[in-house]
């Protein structure tokens, strides 16, 4: 390397000419400052660490370039230019760096000895300063102040149509820049004011002046060479809709083109919603409500939006990462339109979270080439109240206290004046999708480019979570040079995954914002399974469809079951790739009633999860019961009895009904032989029985003659002393008939013997319901007695 040849030439340079020996001259020449560079033992080297401020001292600055010079230092060409990022800065640099986002940074290998030149510059901001001595191998501190005036350094031309309602230039004199830098035009001052006339050339709508010949707003807008004098124009609210004359918008765009910066507010959009083709840059719709003040928050997918995101922080403008209050909102556009940049957005959904502050780069539309940029804000900065002809600085607040609103504004106007050298890493969120747990998603690419002329030392290279760097190139980064990072995702368990891809180069560091889903690599086709009514101890089988999203084989796990179920699978010892299987589970309720259970694998494995299945079913069965249960009567009669079939757990199947008994020459018949007992269901049983006798007369008669016999007995006892003989006798006549024939019970002659008969005892009738697999039995006892 040059810088360590240098030094060891002029070590060794006598040394070979003792020697004889012919020195061979170097590849490129090392002259001035190179000629002071060293090399230092065991790693070490000789730096310069220090941070970069504003003129006021007190915030950081990110993105300036810190260089060291080894020419002198060229002034800047004056009016407008349009400068191309990764150019070298003036004065032949011969190292350098980028600030951090806190204003910190580090040169390496610096030039050993006294005054050292260091330049800090951003656009045509710019400090040179002298560091009185620096130590061989060892560290010095230095802290860099922007200009607050020419003496300091170089400051951009402003041009500033002072606003009755937004002072912006107060935002500026709270930046640190002296009260001798503003001046009217052609002054010695570098922020030159013109009073706001609403375009029309009469001071009605104006702000502050330097004295009473302060020009006005349209000898600057309406004079494209006047215009083109200045490298920044400040357009600020002016307090109305004031439509520009075509010659001051057509300037205005040819100012932008040329690679001027603008930074415009509230009612400014005049400027632009009506000039093609600004107005095609967002939805313009101009007029809207006013917003109420409230929290808003810093777009963080592009590399300067982080960087604003953290040093809101940083200069305690807020407490939140990448949130900030705003206050005098307005909305009079619909969302910007690619690639115009959102930088900021109002937390209020009920106006679907409106921009509140976007840039686009000039010229509009063109691929390469575009070095002018264009700001604009909805809600002013600086609202101290009427400020129309008050003369500079009566209109600013005696107060050097920054608001967060007007910090915002110093840290947008330094990114707006700079030559857009800050590192990139894109896209800054990558959705990986849907990955099977333990395998590797496709890679994804990241590419980081140094926008910077110096070359850039990846120091930071890290992915979180479960993310991983699979390749990179980017161990050092040319000035103006890219490298690639592939990231891949390996899910470690299921459901969403964040990680954050990490790229630090140099003082700065950039985040990609990561996701990806964990999925299981066998899912089941269902989650839940029903196997509906089923009688308990039947058994009904139903399969899941297995499919395996991995990539290649994966093993399959044992299963295990959990209620009244068992699993079976085709799966066999391993799944191929995105193949499917089944498994096939068995219900065989063991009560009635809901019977829950699952299915899954019998591994804690999360690759596994997705076999996880919730299964039911319902046992149902039915009841029989009989009433009375029993009776007793004589052999020879028959007997009654209820038979009830009650269904359980919504059983609803058809039943049929069956008697037995082991009496002989009895019979027992159902009314009902089916049915279907969706609701308790009764049927009677009549039971016959066989007597041993067929007796003549006997039967019914019986009771006839009992009651004769009584009755003739009854009046032969109470009437034989008032009824004649004859009645008495035929009263007896009848008494003795009767009885004769119920002890007798027969007409005279012998009884005939059934064959078979039901002989005296007890005996057993069974009522059997079935629905052809349950089967259930009641059964009623009948004690016969002798005749």
């Amino acid at each position: 390397m040059l810088y360590l040849w240098c030094p060891m030439r002029l070590l060794f340079a006598p040394l070979a000419v003792a020697f004889g020996f012919a020195l061979q001259a170097p590849a490129q020449s090392c002259t001035g400052l190179c000629l002071q560079q060293v090399s230092c033992p065991s790693g070490q080297t000789t730096t310069i660490t220090g941070k970069v401020f504003a003129p006021n001292g007190t915030d950081p600055l990110p993105n300036v370039t810190v260089y060291i010079p080894n020419a002198p230092v060229a002034a800047f060409p004056a009016g407008v230019q349009c400068p191309v990022t990764g150019t070298p800065p003036l004065g032949s640099p011969l190292l350098g760096t980028t600030t951090a986002t806190d204003g910190s940074f580090l040169l390496t290998n610096v030039p050993v000895g006294a005054n050292i030149p260091v330049v800090a510059v951003t656009g045509k901001w710019r400090r040179q300063v002298v560091v009185p001595i620096t130590t061989a191998c060892a560290d010095t501190p230095l802290i860099i102040n922007m200009p607050k005036n020419q003496i300091e350094g170089d400051i951009p031309l402003f041009a500033v149509a002072t606003g009755s309602v937004d002072q912006v230039e107060c935002v500026l004199r709270k930046v640190g820049i002296s009260d001798a830098e503003f001046t009217n035009p052609g002054g010695p001052g570098r922020i030159q004011l013109f009073q706001g006339d609403g375009g029309g050339g009469v001071s009605f709508a104006g702000g502050a002046v330097i004295d009473p010949s302060t020009p006005a707003e349209s000898t600057l807008m309406g004079n494209s060479t006047t215009l083109n004098q200045y490298d920044v124009l400040m357009l600020p609210c002016e307090g109305g809709e004031f439509l520009r004359p075509a010659t001051q918008l057509l300037n205005l765009i040819q100012f932008a083109n040329a690679g001027g910066r603008v930074y415009s507010s509230h009612f400014a959009y005049s400027w632009m919603f009506q000039n093609p083709p600004f107005d095609k840059v967002v939805n313009w719709a101009v007029q809207q409500r006013p917003l109420p003040d409230g929290l808003a928050t810093v777009d963080t997918t592009f590399a300067e939006g982080q960087t604003l995101s953290a040093w809101l922080q940083i200069v305690g403008a807020t407490t939140t990462p990448g949130q900030m209050f705003i206050s005098t909102v307005r909305h009079n556009f619909d969302g910007v339109v690619p690639p115009t940049q959102s930088w900021l957005t109002l937390n209020d959904p009920a106006d679907n979270n409106p921009v509140m502050q976007f840039v686009f780069d000039t010229p509009v539309g063109q691929k390469t080439g575009q070095c002018g940029r264009v700001l604009y804000n909805e809600y002013h900065v600086e609202d101290t109240g009427a400020a129309s002809g008050l003369a500079y600085p009566a209109e600013c607040t005696s107060t050097a206290t920054m608001t967060p609103q007007e910090k915002l504004l110093e840290f947008s106007l330094f990114e707006l004046t700079d030559d857009g050298g800050q590192g990139t890493l894109v896209p800054t969120t990558a959705d990986f999708g849907s990955v099977p747990i333990g395998f590797p998603s496709a890679p994804q690419t990241f590419t980081f480019t140094n926008n910077s002329t110096f070359a850039e030392s990846i120091s930071i290279l890290t992915a979180s979570g479960d993310f991983a760097v699979a390749h990179q190139n980017c161990s050092s980064v040319p000035g103006g040079g890219s490298c690639q990072i592939t990231v891949v995702f390996t899910p470690t368990a299921l459901g969403a995954r964040t990680g954050t891809l990490t790229v630090g180069a140099g003082a700065q560091t950039l985040t990609a914002a990561l996701t990806g889903t964990g999925v299981p690599d066998l899912v089941s086709s269902v989650t839940a399974l029903n196997f509906g009514s089923v009688d308990v101890g039947a058994s009904v089988s139903k399969t899941i469809i297995v499919t395996s999203s991995a990539p290649s084989a994966i093993p399959f796990p044992a299963l295990a079951t959990t209620g009244d179920y068992a699993a079976t699978s085709s799966c066999g010892g391993a799944v191929p790739a995105n193949s499917t299987c089944l498994i096939t589970i068995t219900f065989t309720p063991t009560t009635v009633g809901t019977r829950p259970g699952t299915v899954s694998a019998n591994s804690t494995n999360a690759a596994y999860a997705g076999l996880a299945t919730a299964l039911t079913g319902n046992g149902i069965d039915f009841a029989i019961a009989v009433s009375p249960i029993s009776a007793t009567t004589i052999s020879g009669y028959g007997s009654v009895t209820t038979v009830t079939v009650s269904p359980l757990a919504g059983f609803s199947a058809p039943v049929t009904l069956s008697c037995t008994t082991t009496a002989l020459a009895s019979t027992c018949i159902p009314t009902l032989t089916s049915m279907t007992p969706t609701a308790a269901v009764s049927t009677t049983v009549t039971i016959t029985t066989t007597s041993k006798f067929t007796v003549v007369g006997y039967g019914g008669s019986a009771g006839w003659f009992s009651l004769i016999a009584i009755a003739s007995g009854w009046l032969l006892w109470t009437k034989r002393r008032r009824t004649s003989t004859l009645l008495r006798c035929s009263l007896f006549l009848c008494f003795l008939t009767a009885s004769s024939i119920l002890m007798t019970g027969c007409s005279g002659k012998l009884p005939a013997q059934n064959s078979p008969f039901t002989a005296p005892g007890t005996y057993a009738y069974t009522v059997t319901a079935t629905d052809g697999f349950l089967t259930h039995s009641a059964t009623y006892s009948l004690t016969l007695t002798a005749h």
